[in-house]
């Protein structure tokens, strides 16, 4: 009889996988009218969460599919010619978004697996539930947004038509964002609220208003994949929350070390930038004013840029007149500061009292100037 230190020493030994989750999951999927020469193609999280692609040829009309993942990811299965059709055009994809967990699942249709039933697992479900809650109310938007985009970016701009489009959307996105809400907290143990949550409340997070969305979510969701990403983006985002203090040391235009805490005793402005954003370079004339009025009375200010050369950088500078500190390292998005408190959009800012402790966030308009004096006494 194996004795219970050889039991642990076989233990101690098994490969590392062993211990990782393997959900199993079966596809079973009937095309009736798919005919021959066709393929479906599974994308997919595997096991370890990263991306997975299967295949799987139609034979007289039903495929089948199977692997591991772990959790319940979102998932894609899309039905495409053995042989590369090149009079297809771009954008003609036939495919089908679901949610892929552990289980058995049913694929129904006849030709065309955008129009597919699928079905299995809860997570399945509760995306079925949510989707047949606000597809009407996202089709409407979208309609909106194309009529919008048309009138916004004609030659000659029809102000009219601006705001009437503006003032039919504003009660529709109102409805969409109910909607979402609804579903999030009355879900607060499905993998789709957490996806939810993190395509349409992360792009910049205020913890104050975050918390509620964060905490009702159940450990199990908060365990998956992103579930951690949530958790260690709201971690960073926290550092830079009101009442923190704060302090970093970047490259400025001239290629010296500037350091924020070098700043104490000022109240400053650090504003995360890049001459691509758009939104950023409206805000500049704004920021200009402020610092024109506040400069003579304790103020300054920090820009960021994001940008990835250095000629776009200092062209935007020149161009949009900021005499401010500017630093960046030249790599976007992954620019050192940008990655440690976790700024994924643009623009943002906070500003900083003279003991270095954020007292506001994200400060912007043609009031600027009148919300930082307020703060400088």
């Amino acid at each position: 009889m194996m004795n219970i230190k050889t039991i642990i020493g076989a233990l101690l030994i098994l490969p590392a996988s062993f211990c990782m989750a393997q959900d199993k999951f079966e596809i079973a999927g009937k095309l009736s009218k798919a005919g021959a020469d066709k393929m479906v193609m599974l994308s997919y999280k595997n096991s370890e969460g990263k991306d997975a692609k299967d295949s799987a040829v139609v034979k007289n009309g039903k495929f089948a599919l199977s692997g591991t993942t772990a959790f319940a990811n979102k998932a894609y299965l899309s039905l495409v010619p053995l042989k590369k059709d090149t009079t297809r055009k771009r954008g003609q994809s036939d495919y089908k978004e679901f949610y892929l967990e552990k289980g058995k699942y049913q694929v129904v249709a006849a030709d065309s697996m955008v129009n597919a039933s699928i079905t299995g697992g809860q997570a399945q479900k509760d995306f079925l539930d949510y989707t047949a809650k606000t597809s009407a109310l996202l089709t409407y938007f979208k309609d909106i947004t194309q009529r919008f985009t048309k009138v916004y970016y004609a030659k000659v701009k029809d102000t009219v038509a601006i705001k009437t489009i503006q003032a039919e959307a504003r009660p529709v996105h109102a409805k969409i964002e109910a909607a979402l809400d609804s579903f999030i907290f009355s879900h607060p143990d499905s993998y789709v609220t957490i996806d939810l949550i993190s395509e349409n409340k992360t792009a910049v997070i205020d913890p104050t208003t975050f918390e509620p969305y964060y905490k009702i979510l159940s450990p199990k969701v908060l365990a998956s994949f992103t579930g951690q990403r949530l958790t260690a983006k709201y971690d960073k985002a926290k550092q830079i929350s009101i009442g923190k203090a704060i302090d970093f040391t970047q490259t400025d235009d001239k290629g010296n070390a500037f350091k924020l805490s070098s700043l104490r005793g000022k109240y400053v402005l650090v504003d995360f930038w890049a001459s691509w954003c758009v939104p950023c370079r409206a805000e500049n004339p704004h920021l200009l004013k402020a610092y024109t009025q506040l400069k003579s009375k304790g103020f300054e200010i920090v820009g960021i840029s994001l940008d990835e050369t250095k000629a776009a950088w200092l062209n935007a500078v020149k161009h949009d007149g900021m005499p401010w500190i500017q630093v960046s390292d030249l790599k976007g998005f992954n620019t050192e500061i940008a990655v440690k408190y976790g700024i994924s959009a643009i623009p943002q800012n906070f500003l900083i009292n003279p003991e270095g402790i954020i007292v506001a966030k994200n400060l912007r308009g043609e009031d600027v100037d009148q919300k930082i004096a307020a703060f400088i006494k």
